[in-house]
This record gives structure tokens, sequence and C-alpha cells, in this order.
């Protein structure tokens, strides 16, 4: 039994590695000449298994390269050496043990590879030196003369082709090229107008001016050197290439591949099966593939492609902004604010702050003149950075937690506004920290796949959590509405009254999200695991099969920005002005210093 299964392990560690990314296959075009020469076949000729190859008009035939192995495959060609098998499988028995059926056995490349199959009786590999001359070694596989070459003639014909293009070989890729514009070219031979019939012939010149220029065609088409060659998958790009962060592609277009828009001549497409837009060659009869000719616009006409009018790929019709700094408190929003809403909120809100901040400093200071007001936030600064880099950092950051993330002193004055206000404050700070360190991951971190698990809105985690997280919010909304009918006697004393067009617009900005997550699950053909996000994909079957969703979208899209942008600005005049006072009040107070109770 052992023995059976170093037999089987040796014969594993034998099997050829396939051009780049270390793809083990057996069924392969390329040989790598030094595992043949340690098989138990790496002294027969190639002619005397494939002797046909020399009668054909054609070799390589495009209308073969599709083709399976086992098509190939004549059991005629193993038994002309191995014809005592046959016997040995009508008598029950195969490898020296009894078997119970006989067709099961007569596949023989299920088992064996051809090229690589080592001995029974000993396994040469630990002895081969690939780094020497071969003819010198063959005796240790076949105790023959030293005089013998590695190939014959005829042999090293064949080789010039199927040769194993080493990764280090400093010609590989001119030797890969020439492998697949045999077939791929537009030289007109006779194997290029065939392959012309099926796919776009590629110019050998414009090849060498594509970004790709440099690296070899197995770098992306790492399958492109196995039988069943249309059947091949698409080269993954993350193999070299990064996703791109959120500011740049906008919401990470996950469920979006590289070739879908970066690759001329295609039509992107959504898959059926798994609800990524895919895409297809296209193409315009007489004209070489200008494929490789890779996409890398800036503008609107670079996601045209994808969002206009009446698409049937779930694309949203408009073009819409990155997700700016306003919608950081909810989503992984990006650093910046460049559309008109942001811009617009941003001016409100940074001139309430400012009538604020006059407030602030119109206390007396041991300074005069007209530039008073610079020295006094120099001071405020000066001592605020002081208490920070000092032993008193560990009691604000104390305070900060407990008072403002946890809302310690709330709970004290009242457990049922605690509970109302942190059904509507904790999920802004989770949502917040979630969406930060994803953005920042896309960004530092972009080979961890746990970054794009945070930017996935359709992962289990991200898409339950942000939906229960939007439950919260609604709920202490409504409880808030519930609380201001409350008696008088209930409300706590030195707290600021309910701002029910804040809370209005809070609970709008949470009710338009769901119903944008509704319309994207519907848009994106209910993607696999949408469903996590419970209270969405509930709503998005009252999208199935309507019309125009691509194209309402936007619109409902920018009422949720305007509410979220309406909301920014008016918080500074607003009774949540708090929700920025309080932590720095607080933080001041746990300073307790004296440089700071001067204001």
């Amino acid at each position: 039994m052992f023995a059976k299964m170093k037999t089987i392990t040796a014969f594993l560690s034998a099997v050829t590695i396939l051009t780049i990314g270390d793809v083990e296959s057996s069924a392969s075009w390329l040989i790598d000449a030094a595992k043949f020469h340690t098989s138990v076949h790496g002294q027969t000729s190639c002619q005397d298994c494939h002797e046909s190859i020399s009668e054909l008009d054609l070799h390589p035939n495009p209308g073969d390269v599709s083709k399976a192995l086992a098509d190939f495959f004549s059991i005629d060609q193993c038994l002309a050496c191995h014809d005592e098998v046959l016997d040995d499988l009508e008598n029950g028995v195969h490898g020296a043990e009894k078997i119970q059926s006989t067709k099961d056995y007569e596949a023989c490349l299920v088992c064996h590879d051809p090229h690589y199959q080592l001995s029974y009786q000993k396994n040469p590999v630990d002895q081969f030196d690939p780094a020497k001359s071969v003819h010198k070694q063959c005796g240790v596989c076949h105790e023959l003369q030293s005089s013998l070459p590695a190939f014959s003639s005829d042999d090293e014909n064949c080789m010039a082709c199927h040769r194993y293009v080493d990764p280090e070989d400093p010609n590989r890729k001119e030797r890969v090229f020439d492998l697949c514009l045999h077939c791929h070219g537009n030289q007109g031979t006779d194997v290029q107008e065939m392959t012309a019939r099926v796919v776009p012939l590629i110019d050998e010149i414009d090849l060498k001016l594509t970004p790709h220029a440099e690296i070899d065609c197995t770098s992306c088409h790492f399958q492109a050197a196995e039988f069943s060659h249309n059947a091949q998958k698409s080269g993954d790009c993350r193999q070299c290439h990064t996703r791109h962060d959120e500011k740049k592609t906008h919401d990470a277009h996950l469920l979006v591949t590289c070739q879908a828009c970066h690759l001329q001549s295609i039509l992107p497409i959504r898959d059926t099966q798994s609800k990524v837009v895919v895409w297809e060659k296209t193409r315009i009869s007489g004209r070489t593939s200008q494929l490789h000719q890779m996409l890398q616009y800036e503008d609107e006409a670079f996601c045209r492609r994808c969002h206009f009018d009446g698409n049937n790929i779930g694309a949203v019709s408009m073009i819409l902004p990155a997700k700016s700094i306003l919608c950081m408190p909810c989503h992984a929003g990006t650093l910046s604010a460049g559309d008109f809403t942001t811009i617009v909120a941003l001016v409100i809100f940074l001139a309430g702050l400012t009538m604020t901040a006059s407030v602030w400093f119109s206390g007396s200071l041991p300074v005069q003149g007209s530039f008073s007001a610079i020295f006094k936030a120099y001071a405020l600064l000066r001592n605020t950075a002081r208490s920070i880099f000092s032993a008193k950092l560990f009691p604000i950051m104390k305070t900060l937690f407990f008072d403002v993330l946890l809302q310690r002193r709330l709970y004290r004055r009242s457990a049922k506004r605690w509970l109302i206000h942190s059904l509507i404050f904790s999920p802004f700070v989770f949502r917040f920290i979630w969406g930060i360190v994803g953005l920042f991951s896309s960004i530092w971190l972009p080979d961890r796949p746990n970054t794009w698990v945070m930017l996935d809105k359709n992962h289990p985690l991200t898409a339950f959590l942000f939906d229960l997280t939007g439950i919260m919010i609604l709920l202490g909304i409504t409880l808030a509405f519930f609380r201001k009918s409350a008696a008088r006697s209930d409300r706590v004393p030195g707290l600021p009254n309910q701002d029910r067009w804040a809370l209005g617009l809070i609970g709008g900005i949470v009710v338009f999200g769901f119903i944008l997550e509704a319309m994207r699950i519907a848009m994106t053909g209910w993607p696999a695991n949408s469903g996590y996000a419970v209270i969405g994909y509930g709503f998005s079957k009252l999208f199935a099969g309507m019309s125009g969703v691509t194209d309402i979208y936007g619109y409902l899209w920018y009422i949720h920005a305007v509410m979220t942008g309406a909301l920014i600005a008016y918080l500074p005049f607003s009774r949540l002005m708090h929700i920025i006072m309080a932590p720095v009040v607080l933080a001041m107070n746990a300073a307790s210093d004296k440089e700071l109770h001067r204001f």
C-alpha cells in the first residue's frame, strides 16, 4: 500500500508546470525537456507516438486546437508498446492488482501522463541535474551510451514549438509570441486565414505598442497552451494590478470585471449566473483585433460604455459623482468635494461654524489690537496641544470614550433618552468607522481581501450590518417623535429640545437609502448574498420587471444627496449643534487646565 502511494506521489511530482503562475497541467502543448528525459519515455522519439503528425497537410490545424486531450487519444498508441497491459486487463489485472471493471482502465491518460510518467522500478528525478547536458545523464534512467543526443534532429523540429519556455528565459516573450502569433498573427498564412474565420487576427506591430507589450501572452492567457483552447478562462488582472479605490471607481465596481472597462472591441454583458458584468468580443469584418489596446480614459466617454439610457447590464444611466466627504458618516466616501451639492453644503456649514467660533473668541484675553482674534485662536490651539501632549491625554480620551461615544452622562440623567439617542447616534459612529477603514484600506492595503469585504455591499456581513444600523436609526427617530408628546415632567432640564426638522432630514436620508439599495439590488439582478440586506432585498422585489429603474435611480440618488447636504448645512444652526460642541466642552473640562479656563 505504501509503495503504491509512493509511486503515485512520484508521478504527481513530475506533472508539468505550465507557463506562468505555476499552473499544473498534464494536458499542455508545451513539454518540459528535463522532466521528459527523466520519464520512462525519455528516449522515445516524438514520432514513435505521434507518427500521424508528419502525414498532416496542416499542423497546427486551428480546427483542432479547441478539442480536448481525450479527442486525440487512441489506446492503440499505448498498446503498440504495452500490449501486455491488454492481456492483463482481460484477466482482470492491472498494475499487479485485481480490478473490477476493465473499461475503467482503458483511458490510459486518466492516470498516466505519457511525457512525465516515471518508472515504477526507480525514481531518477533526484539524480537528474537539469543544469548539465542531458545526453550525459541518460544512463541514469536507461543505461544508454553517453554519446546519445538529447533529441534527434526530427524531435528538435517538434521542440522548436513545443518546448516549455522557462520564466527566466530572456527570450521567453519572443518565443511565446512566435507560438501564439503563428495562428493569431496577420501575415496571411493558411493557418492564420483559418483562424480569422473564428476570431479577429492580431497585428504584430500594433501589439508591440500596447501597454502590455513587454509581457508575453501566457502572462494573461495562462491556459493558452492547453487543450480545449476555446474554453480557457480569462486572466485575472489582479495578479499584477490592484483594484481601483473608491474615488476612482465610485463604489469600487466589485461586480464589474476589469476587462469590461478597459478592453477595446468588446461588449459589456452581465453574466446570468454570477451577475458580474463580463464581456464578449465584437468583430468588424476585415479588421484586425484592437482588443489589446487598453482604454485608459478619464472622462465621461469612458463611462458611457455601460452608463447610458436603456442599458441591460444594470448600470445607472446617469454618471454620478463620487461619494464626497458629506457621505462619509454613512458610507465609504472619499475625501473630495467636487460636486455642486457638496460645495454649497460645506460653504454654509463652514459659515455657521465661523459664526459660532466668533462667539467662542468673544471672551477676554490678555491681548489687544486688530489681530486679537488671531492671537486668541493661536492661544486656544497652543493650550489644546499642550493638553493633548501631556499627562492630561488619558483623562481626555477617557472622557471622550465614556461621555461622548457611550453617552454615559446622558444615561445617568435619563435611560430612556439615552436609548433613543444611542439608536440614532451609534449607527452613524459604526458606519463612519467602517467606511473610513474600508476607504483607507483600499488605498493603502489594496491586496488585503478584507479590504474589499468592507466595500462590498453584497457581502453577507456588510449587507446585514448596514441594514441593521439603518433600522436602528429609523427606530430611534420614531421613538424620538413619540417622546415629544410625553409629559413635561419627563423632560430632563438642561438638555436641548428636540429638533424635528433635523430628525426629519435624517429619517428621509435613511428611507431614501433603503429605496436606493432596493433599486440597486434589482438592477444588478439580485446578486449572491444580497438577501442579507433584509430590508433592501425585500423592497427590491417591488422593482422586479419594472422598466426604467436605471433611469430613475439617478434622480433618487440626487434627492438622497441633496437631503444629506441640507442636513450638513443646517447642522450649525440647529439644536443638533451639540454633537460638535459637547465633545469640545467635555474634553476641555477633562483637561481642567487653568490656561484653558481663561477663555
